[in-house]
């Protein structure tokens, strides 16, 4: 396993990694803002250094805890929200890490759970861990919700349309994280044309809250998985045909005010277990 130090870089090296890589669509990259006009490159670097101590209160929290693994993500939660604020400070009141803040953190403890056992990192054994942090996590998030005020897109989309979202795959442990490691770990090419593919291949499979508010229509996700498939037809990141079908794709997203997100937040969760296990 790995020390701290290199776990909590594999961290910010998830957050840069996606944020770096061109072309996302609707996602902000070195190049574009995609359709989010509030935020740029420069925002996105800001917010992940200034996440390096939440990260490190994750470890700490994982490394040192003992008892019943619930417990173990209430202590995640307050951090969690804490560090949120700290984001929005920085951002001036922009969402960079929202989704990452709750995903990463969950991956960054259990892994220092993980690491209590001196056992090396593995998608089963980090997936087991994390199922038994959130058993109850739909139940007592979503008890209420028809009484709540200041429903978030996610909360909105489980009333009306049954998507449980983030809070359904953390739930499960992560099992489009995993689908995404494995895929990852077949690509071949530059780590941008891997990162790219990788991206592609978990758009069609994440059921995306953002894109699903922005397009106010479940329907778009059955459209991705079309999109994804084209994609991969004309050969991916490595082809002419996949990378100019994937710029169209974001000049697409950037008209309509499409962003994948929901889907960039399992790609980071997906590019720290792959950097975890060596393969990117």
């Amino acid at each position: 396993m790995m020390n701290k130090d290199e776990i909590l870089l594999n961290a910010q090296k998830a957050l840069f990694y996606e944020v770096a890589t061109p072309i996302k669509p609707g996602l902000v990259d070195p190049v574009t803002h995609g359709a989010h006009q509030d935020m740029d490159i420069y925002t996105f670097i800001d917010s992940s250094l200034v996440l390096r101590p939440y990260f490190e209160e994750c470890f700490d929290v994982g490394i040192n805890f003992w008892g019943r693994l619930p417990a173990l993500f209430e202590e995640l939660r307050s951090r969690g929200i804490r560090a949120e604020k700290v984001m929005l400070t920085e951002t001036g009141g922009v969402n960079t890490h929202k989704g990452a803040i709750f995903s990463l953190g969950i991956f960054v403890a259990a892994t220092a759970y993980l690491k209590q056992t001196q056992t090396e990192f593995s998608m089963i054994k980090i997936q087991k861990i994390i199922q038994q942090m959130l058993p109850n996590l739909l139940k007592n998030d979503f008890r209420n919700l028809a009484t709540k005020k200041g429903l978030t897109a996610g909360e909105k989309q489980y009333l009306k349309y049954g998507h449980t979202g983030i809070r359904g795959e953390a739930m499960q442990g992560y099992p489009t994280v995993a689908k995404g490691v494995a895929f990852l770990e077949m690509t071949t090419g530059t780590k941008q044309e891997r990162i790219l593919d990788t991206l592609m291949f978990l758009a069609s499979k994440v059921a995306d809250s953002n894109l699903v508010k922005r397009a106010d229509n479940p329907q778009i996700l059955i459209w991705m998985q079309k999109q994804s498939e084209i994609y991969f037809a004309k050969g991916g990141a490595k082809k002419d045909a996949g990378r100019k079908y994937l710029k169209d794709l974001d000049q697409l997203f950037s008209e309509k005010q499409y962003s994948l997100g929901g889907t960039a937040d399992i790609l980071i969760a997906t590019l720290f277990c792959g950097l975890m296990m060596r393969i990117i």
